[in-house]
């Protein structure tokens, strides 16, 4: 409770400086994501001010999205969501979480060669005997996990990508600065979902927890389908923002 002081001998409002304490704290690492918070009779009584202050001070941050409470339990930082611009735009998991603000980093969980699945090779305009090169993704911002991605790249445009690191490097940046390709365009569906088991183990996240579960189909400047992604977002931390125009 050390990171909540106040000063009585400013014209800042008791709850304003409270506020402003705990969004610093989790700024700065002191508290971070679902960390239990001082009650509001803690506060009363570490601070010697009224409950109504410290209540406004709660009251605000509740309604900013900085912090939640469960009954019974308390209290706790609440998770950051993410804004993600994809409906809008093309643009790279990497280039999303900069714009964020966050430190992205990603863990390669499977990668190898996929022969014929009527699911992938269907919307990849393939035929039967030929291979795709399948990369699942656990991708993260500021070591928290966003999303989870299972990629079908059809081999016949990329001959060797199975040997790049894609810990390290963007699948799109290898496209385009290696293959002379260019994400043109992209299909997208979502729909809501129930995460799994193996998923939710993942993402960190509790079973039964709802997810946007996002397909997408890529193309390249010469129309053809060259990316196949499903992708898991945990709905408590990720926020999709969509743009529409009046025609």
């Amino acid at each position: 409770m050390e990171y909540i002081k106040i000063n009585k001998h400013i014209s800042t409002p008791f709850y304003s400086q409270i506020k402003d304490c705990i969004i610093k704290a989790i700024e700065d690492g002191t508290i971070k994501a679902n960390d239990k918070l001082p009650t509001e009779q803690e506060l009363c009584e570490t601070l010697k001010i009224s409950r109504p202050v410290v209540r406004q001070a709660y009251a605000e941050l509740l309604s900013e999205g900085v912090i939640v409470r469960y009954k019974g339990k308390g209290t706790f930082v609440r998770e950051r969501e993410v804004r993600e611009n994809f409906f809008k735009e093309l643009s790279s998991f990497y280039q999303e979480m900069k714009r964020e603000g966050l430190r992205p980093s990603t863990k390669v969980l499977e990668l190898k060669k996929v022969g014929y699945d009527e699911a992938i090779f269907s919307p990849l305009e393939l035929n039967e005997d030929e291979e795709c090169l399948h990369i699942k993704r656990l991708r993260y911002g500021n070591d928290i996990p966003i999303v989870l991605v299972d990629t079908y790249i059809p081999l016949k445009y990329f001959d060797g990508l199975e040997n790049y690191d894609f810990e390290n490097l963007s699948l799109y940046d290898i496209f385009e600065k290696d293959y002379d390709t260019t994400v043109f365009k992209a299909n997208r569906f979502v729909c809501a979902r129930i995460i799994n088991n193996e998923d939710a183990k993942l993402l960190q996240v509790k079973r039964n927890t709802a997810i946007h579960y996002v397909k997408t189909i890529a193309f390249d400047q010469m129309d053809r389908a060259i990316e196949l992604s499903i992708a898991r977002y945990p709905g408590e931390r990720n926020t999709f923002e969509v743009q529409i125009d009046k025609r």
